[in-house]
This record gives structure tokens, C-alpha cells and sequence, in this order.
């Protein structure tokens, strides 16, 4: 594998990392909408770096749940729970984004940022398996 992407799976996992934090923070502070939005990232940037770890990429949200779906559920090489949580973050965080006066219940929520931090536990050890 590349040194170029070698680093850029190192740094789609850092960015989740930040996200996570982001997440976190965010709920802390009661700021539900914008917790969803970060736990969602989480889950973007780690698929990306998953992906990017067995040669594949997508440009667009949609792109990437679906290559995960294919390249890691369909083939066995995640838990299909995964694949559960990367879409339900998704179609929270397009509710959140364009959706006005949605309400997410705290549990929900707290729930969304638990399976992001588990998708980005995994992610990371699929990564280091194969680098």
C-alpha cells in the first residue's frame, strides 16, 4: 500500500476521532442537532478509511454507504449491525440538516453517538489488520 494512502486513512481516523469528541461535547451542551451531525462524520470517516484500506473510494454520502454495504456487509467483513448504524447516522443527520424543527429524543441520540464510537473502535482495528 502507498505511503499517500497509508496517510489518508491515518487522517480519516483522526478526523473521526475529532468528530466523536465533537459528538460528545456537543451533546453535553444540550446542542442535539449539530451532536447528530458530528456522530455522523464519525461513521463517515471511518467507512472512508475502511474502504481506503481494501483499495476503494467514494466521492458523495450516499456513494460510501453504499461501496461499505457492498465492499464490507454484502462480503462478510463487518458485522451487518454496522452497516445498520452507518445508515440510520445518515438518515438522522439528512433529518437534522434539512429538516426544521425535528426533535431527537436524548436517548436516541445518546444511543447514535454509542454506535459511532463502536464503528470507530472496529474501523480502527479493521484498519490496523490490514496496514
Amino acid at each position: 500500500m502507498e505511503e499517500s494512502v497509508k496517510l489518508r486513512i491515518k487522517e480519516e481516523l483522526e478526523s473521526a476521532q475529532t468528530r466523536l469528541k465533537a459528538a460528545r461535547l456537543l451533546f453535553e451542551k444540550g446542542m442535539i442537532e449539530d451532536a447528530v451531525n458530528r456522530a455522523y462524520y464519525v461513521f463517515f470517516h471511518a467507512a472512508k478509511a475502511m474502504l481506503n484500506a481494501i483499495g476503494y473510494d467514494a466521492k458523495t454520502h450516499s456513494g460510501l454507504i453504499s461501496e461499505f454495504g457492498l465492499r464490507m456487509i454484502k462480503t462478510n467483513l463487518v458485522d451487518k449491525k454496522f452497516g445498520q448504524y452507518f445508515r440510520k447516522a445518515f438518515e438522522m443527520r439528512e433529518s437534522s440538516n434539512y429538516e426544521i424543527g425535528i426533535i431527537f429524543g436524548e436517548e436516541e441520540v445518546k444511543t447514535l453517538i454509542e454506535n459511532s464510537e463502536e464503528f470507530l473502535k472496529m474501523a480502527k482495528e479493521f484498519v490496523n489488520e490490514r496496514l
